[in-house]
């Protein structure tokens, strides 16, 4: 199976867009200009990346004076060029992550066992200087008018619940940061993506009113820029995320997501606000501008993810990637059951009224959201004859503060009922049978597909890299999803064996860092005392994603001929 490259982290700087590009090569820092196309930023071989807060974010910065990106290799800070990379940084047990430039400084996150750190560090010496120290969490240091902003939050708390927003004066030169002030955030409200705005106001993302909405505050007092009742960025999980951003007339733009897409939204000097009538409707949290122009990284329902410029009058033109489909192609139906929504991706042959085996999926996190994109494991399962249908339970994200939270304390119940509502949804209204649905869920949701597999509809269910035991999970997790875990493991039990009631996949990496395989081993185990029906497939490598092409094709092939034997199996039983 091809995996299309993958863009993350787009950027600009004057009349060049950066962005980090991966594919079966690794994750290469690339560049583009109008003239010159596309071309490598850095060494070919030098790959770009870090995880900082687990999950990595903002390795590369742009200035005049250079290009700065973070090594994956190990960990350090390289100025970089088409032809050389070289070490700012020396060797330490330190990650960086969240780069951005003050002058002659990189400003960057620091994390180690002890906490997060501010830093600043010097682009000729490399010369680190610790700026701001928390035993908590850090980020999104952003220099602008002479001031310094960021965000931070207490060990027990993760950034999409509640986080503080300062300011503070900042001598970029010196390397002086002066007596700070709290700007926005609390216990009960989450501040994300603060930026200087060319106006000299602090703007950010703020969930106050139940949705994340943009926000800007003049020193004074903070102001609405566009209040609307949808959410207008995702769960912070990377560092150096960016769903607005400000063009050279005054005007900005902003990611707005409603109904499972999302929209780009022009708000204009004046306050007024025009949503662009554009082919895309999933759009990556890396806005930037071009020339007066937006620059984002969006996909469409049959097209992959591309970078794209977006003019003024609302024409389009791809950068990179693929072209948007000229014509009407079948798209996902976007449905809804009491109150939840999903996506059903019908069989790539499907014509008018369809029956089909209907694969229930829940996404991971579960502090995430379903996109409405073309993608390759869904393409391969519809080109094989099954539906999909992606579901947006309670406890996703772009549904506002109050659903996003719905599932503490109650994960492993109201994640489950919600796709066996799907599923009976399906049932009921002639799609499949409950001889072949199924449901299959990654990490979190492999936790939610286990979970179903002793209640609701299901014939089968397929986990992969799953949670078995949420308390083994929050003692296992890095520091940063701590937080996180303890939220979702208050009131969630165990997977037991004695709960399974339908044939159930596993697989795991053997040495996955998120997940203990051990636990998905001793679930297997149990099963197979049971003489439970079950299938395992470990893989000798240390990958928690399993995204890998190697890995991502031993696994869909797996989860391919587990759903076809049971079919097999209730078509045997029919015919008997």
């Amino acid at each position: 199976m091809a995996i299309p490259a993958a863009f993350d982290g787009l950027t600009s700087h004057a009349d060049t867009l950066f962005w980090v590009q991966s594919s079966e090569d690794g994750d290469q820092l690339v560049r583009w200009t109008a003239s010159d196309g596309v071309s490598f930023a850095a060494p070919r071989g030098f790959a770009v990346g870090n995880d900082t807060h687990a999950y990595g974010g903002g390795s590369a910065a742009v200035s005049a004076d250079g290009v700065w990106g973070i090594s994956a290799q190990d960990g350090r800070i390289h100025q970089l060029t088409p032809g050389k990379a070289t070490p700012l940084t020396e060797a330490s047990s330190n990650r960086f992550g969240d780069l951005v430039v003050a002058g002659r400084t990189i400003l960057a996150l620091s994390e180690d066992t002890d906490g997060d750190s501010l830093v600043g560090v010097d682009a000729a010496t490399g010369h680190v200087r610790r700026l701001r120290q928390s035993s908590g969490f850090l980020a999104s240091p952003q220099p602008g008018h002479g001031n310094l902003a960021w965000l931070s939050w207490d060990l027990d708390q993760m950034p999409w619940d509640s986080t503080q927003l300062w300011a503070a004066p900042y001598d970029d030169h010196a390397g002086l940061l002066g007596v700070p002030v709290l700007v926005a955030g609390g216990i009960s409200e989450s501040v994300t993506e603060p930026q200087w705005g060319p106006d000299g106001h602090l703007y950010f993302m703020s969930d106050r009113t139940g949705w994340l909405n943009l926000y800007k505050w003049d020193g004074e007092r903070i102001d609405a820029v566009a209040p609307t009742a949808a959410d207008c960025a995702a769960a912070p999980w990377e560092l150096g995320y960016r769903s607005y951003t400000f063009l050279d007339d005054g005007a900005l733009a902003i990611r707005v997501r409603r109904d499972l897409q999302d929209h780009l939204v022009l708000i204009d000097a004046g306050g007024r606000s025009q949503t662009f009538d554009l082919p895309y409707t999933a759009i990556k949290p890396y806005l930037c501008s071009l020339n007066n122009a937006v620059a984002m990284i969006a996909a469409t329902p049959t097209t992959s993810p591309s970078v794209v410029l977006v003019d003024r009058d609302g024409s389009h033109s791809v950068v990179a990637g693929q072209e948007p489909p000229t014509n009407e192609h079948s798209q996902p139906q976007r449905l809804s059951v009491d109150g939840i929504d999903f996506l059903l991706h019908p069989p790539s042959d499907a014509d008018g009224t369809w029956t089909a085996p209907v694969i229930v999926r829940a996404h991971p996190g579960p502090t995430d959201e379903i996109s409405l994109r073309r993608d390759a494991q869904t393409d391969f399962f519809t080109r094989h004859g099954f539906a999909i249908a992606d579901v947006d339970y309670r406890g996703s994200t772009g549904h506002g503060r109050d659903f996003r939270r719905s599932l503490y304390g109650r994960w492993g119940s109201y994640d489950v009922a919600d796709c066996a509502a799907v599923a009976q949804y399906l049932i009921a209204r002639g799609v499949t049978s409950p001889a072949e649905v199924f449901i299959c869920g990654s990490s979190a949701g492999g936790y939610t597909a286990l979970r179903a597999a002793g209640r609701g509809p299901f014939r089968g269910a397929a986990a992969r890299s799953p949670i078995i035991d949420p308390r083994t999970w929050e003692a296992s997790v890095p520091r940063f999803q701590r937080a996180h875990a303890s939220a979702l493991a208050e009131g969630s039990i165990a997977v037991s064996s004695a709960d399974i009631e339908c044939p159930v996949l596993l697989v795991h990496g053997l040495h996955d860092p998120i997940t203990p395989a051990q636990d998905t081993l001793g679930l297997a185990a149990d099963l197979e005392a049971r003489g439970a029906d079950h299938e395992l497939l470990i893989l000798d490598t240390s990958s928690h994603t399993l995204a890998a092409p190697d890995l991502t094709a031993k696994v869909l092939d797996a989860e391919l001929a587990f759903f076809r034997r049971l079919l097999d199996q209730s078509a045997s039983a029919k015919r008997a």
